[in-house]
């Protein structure tokens, strides 16, 4: 109702111009019968015109051919028509009034063309029966100022709608690399945990449940996660990352030494999602045999003994890092991906979270 009434007053506040044309009729030396009918044909055609722009169907939503909307135009251009005996060429005004009509309604290009196209016609009609040239000029403006308000009009809704568009977008991202965070780090930890109950079914059956019953158990959390990771309702908690940094690495075979100091909860959240990111990255990719997180104010820092990542480029390559990366800076942090020594054969890494 609001944008109607919004349409409505701003349709009727130019309707003032129609008072050339009644004037002129008024004024004119002809019988009384086409002075009146000039000025009923004028307050009608005020009605239908704000009528018009009362309707729901508006610029490039409009169907191309209403016979509704084809109607109403008819009789707009009857309306005129009736009052030109009086008016004479003033009546060209009523034009203005039909161009923004279409222009309005219609779609961008059929609105434009047909707009122009009626004032045009209504000017050459009119053209030789003018006695100046100021009601000709003056409608020329009026049109003019249509076109520039429905291309400014048209361009504002185009960028409207890129900037949705890229934020559903981001928001697509955003899930995509949830999701990965969440699976990615479940289903590794799954597989070593099964690769290792697969290794002790022979040699310690008891062993062997015992890890199958956490495979269970890590099944169905990940579900969980992976459910509220789609509602977009989860958020890791960094107790939790560190206890299961831990047995993922001890799982893998991998030595870890954890060093944790208390952190702000806004740290908290991002070193929680860059913990689960570098462990899982540990554990795939690196064939360390040692792992040291260190979590402090301001900073975490996880580096292993492993393989390296190529100056970081491989390891910075993956979407995980990508998301983490996006992450961070949303955050105000940084991150950062580096050889952790000089040795080419096992050069290990080093990730840090940190402020910028």
């Amino acid at each position: 109702m609001g944008i109607r009434i919004y349409r409505l007053l701003y349709a009727g506040v130019w309707l003032v111009f129609l008072a050339v044309p009644v004037t002129s009729a008024v004024t004119a030396d002809v019988p009384g019968g086409l002075q009146v009918l000039a000025v009923a044909a004028t307050a009608c055609f005020a009605v239908l015109y704000l009528e018009l722009f009362w309707q729901d169907v508006e610029g490039d939503e409009a169907p191309h051919g209403g016979h509704r909307f084809a109607g109403r135009m008819a009789v707009l251009v009857v309306l005129a028509g009736l009052a030109v005996p009086a008016a004479g060429y003033t009546a060209v005004t009523y034009a203005c009034f039909l161009t923004a009509a279409l222009v309005f309604t219609l779609p961008l290009r059929s609105g434009l063309v047909g707009g122009v196209a009626v004032w045009v016609a209504a000017c050459l009609l009119a053209l030789p029966f003018a006695e100046t040239p100021w009601p000709l000029f003056g409608t020329g403006l009026g049109v003019l100022f249509i076109v520039v308000i429905r291309l400014a009009d048209h361009f504002e809704h185009r960028q409207l709608d890129a900037r949705e568009e890229l934020r559903h977008a981001a928001q697509r991202d955003a899930i995509a690399r949830d999701v990965h965070d969440v699976l990615g780090h479940s289903l590794t930890v799954l597989s070593i945990r099964a690769q290792l109950a697969r290794k002790m079914i022979d040699l310690d059956p008891e062993r062997a449940r015992e890890e199958i019953d956490r495979i269970d158990s890590l099944a169905r959390e990940s579900l969980g996660q992976v459910r509220s990771t789609v509602a977009r309702l989860r958020t890791p908690l960094l107790a939790s990352e560190l206890e299961t940094a831990r047995e993922a690495l001890a799982a893998a075979g991998i030595t870890a030494d954890v060093d944790v100091h208390t952190v702000e909860d806004g740290e908290a959240e991002l070193f929680a999602w860059a913990l689960r990111e570098a462990v899982t990255n540990v554990v795939r990719h690196s064939g360390a045999s040692t792992c040291r997180v260190s979590v402090r104010p301001g900073m975490l820092r996880v580096e292993d003994d492993g393989v390296g990542t190529c100056d970081g480029t491989a390891f910075a390559a993956g979407s995980g890092l990508r998301g983490l990366r996006e992450r961070a800076a949303t955050a105000g942090a940084r991150l950062t991906v580096s050889a952790r020594s000089d040795d080419h054969e096992r050069p290990g890494t080093v990730l840090e979270v940190g402020r910028a």
